[in-house]
């Protein structure tokens, strides 16, 4: 496939990881001993910070239970801003002495959420889940492979989506993304093997075993046409001894009172040429860039996407000739995200921008060139999440 031809496809909520956990999940600050307490209190972020009963404590101490704190408040050492968060699981971000928003973090680098044994279907008034059952695939072990399953939003009239949750089987599910696709041109329920998938990014998600959730902000929404059909690209592991049957879950759940359209800022940087290792250690390569959005632009998510060759990525805040780290992805499975919740969103203004940057190793004979194969290609790909939609701009 055409590296450029990939661009297009990233039009909404992609990002592997990007996601906040459905059942018990801590979302730490992004100061040392900051906390930001989950609806549920449980999990521990790292070594300074845990999830907190909504009070101040020192030094990230763990907290219990609990849904109390302001959405802006702090304090000294260990200040903590917490809310109950939408459906008991996420945090709001805490707000700097200069009044600009900051980000907690979720589930993508230092939280745990707690192991989901299944997802149970949303009742039909609150949307609806497409499943990928046990026994439909079988992948042998040792090995790899790519399946597309496609089904198609029911009903007769366009939907505003406010959440996707999904859940994925262990043992050999490494991940899946879902797209909507430009015609409906497979049957409803179609299931083959495939890889690339033409169409929008729309949802991902690379941790099995848990339940995750992305939930857009109250009053936003993404709309899409009844009979649109969404393509489950799935990427399936078995690195066991015996057979494995895995079983995917992806709900869609309507938006309510929906006021806005949610956009999106996305890079694609097609600079990537990563030289092949010597003698004298691997080859390795940084790129980087830069993107605006339109003033006035409330950002909710940020996030980064990679492949297995990145070492480092970063995603910066520029506002006022002050830079803010936003982004620190160092494990490309789990990427960072910087999560904003209402009413403390980050919100542009004029002269702002975003500033990205990917540096990579490589290790192996051949050179490392942008594409979409995680085990010899490599992307670099900087993605907010924000609303009103408008037109962002990234080199």
């Amino acid at each position: 496939m055409n590296p450029s031809s990939i661009l297009p496809r990233f039009a909404f909520l992609s990002a592997l990881g990007l996601a906040a956990c459905f059942a018990g999940c801590s979302s730490a600050g992004i100061s040392t001993g900051t906390d930001v307490g989950s609806g549920d209190g449980t999990g521990q972020r790292n070594d300074t910070t845990a999830s907190s009963s909504g009070s101040p404590t020192s030094n990230g101490s763990g907290g219990s239970s609990g849904t109390g704190g302001s959405s802006d408040s702090k304090g000294s050492s260990g200040s903590d801003a917490s809310t109950g968060g939408s459906s008991g699981m996420t945090s709001s971000g805490a707000v700097s002495d200069g009044g600009t928003a900051m980000p907690s973090h979720g589930c993508g680098q230092g939280t745990s959420c707690t192991p989901g044994t299944d997802l149970a279907a949303p009742d039909p008034a609150d949307g609806f889940q497409f499943v990928l059952k046990s026994g439909q695939i079988t992948i042998q072990p040792n090995t790899e492979a790519y399946y597309c399953y496609y089904k198609t939003i029911p009903g007769s009239a366009s939907i505003q989506v406010g959440a996707f949750q999904s859940w994925m089987s262990t043992g050999s599910s490494h991940h899946f993304i879902t797209y909507e696709a430009t015609s409906a041109t497979n049957a409803d329920g179609a299931l083959s093997m495939c890889q690339g998938v033409a169409g929008k990014w729309v949802y991902a998600t690379s941790v099995a075993g848990q339940v995750i959730e992305l939930k857009m902000p109250d009053g936003v929404g993404l709309s899409m046409n009844a009979g649109t059909q969404l393509v489950l690209n799935m990427h399936f592991v078995n690195s066991g001894t015996t057979a494995a049957s895995p079983t995917l879950k992806l709900n869609v759940l309507y938006a309510k009172n929906v006021m806005y359209q949610a956009g999106t800022m996305i890079s694609f940087n097609a600079g990537i040429n990563v030289p092949a290792a010597t003698a004298a250690g691997p080859g390795t390569q940084t790129v980087r860039g830069t993107c605006t959005a339109p003033v006035g632009s409330k950002f909710f998510a940020l996030t980064s996407h990679t492949h297995k060759h990145a070492t480092d990525t970063q995603v910066n805040y520029v506002s006022g000739g002050q830079t803010q780290n936003i982004v620190n992805t160092t494990d490309w499975e789990s990427p960072d995200v910087g999560l904003f919740y209402g009413p403390n969103f980050l919100e542009t203004k004029a002269g702002d921008s975003f500033t990205y940057s990917c540096a990579y190793s490589n290790t192996t004979s051949q050179a490392v060139l942008v594409g979409e194969t995680a085990a010899s290609n490599e992307m670099c790909m900087a993605i907010g999440y924000y609303f009103p939609a408008g037109s962002t701009r990234c080199n």
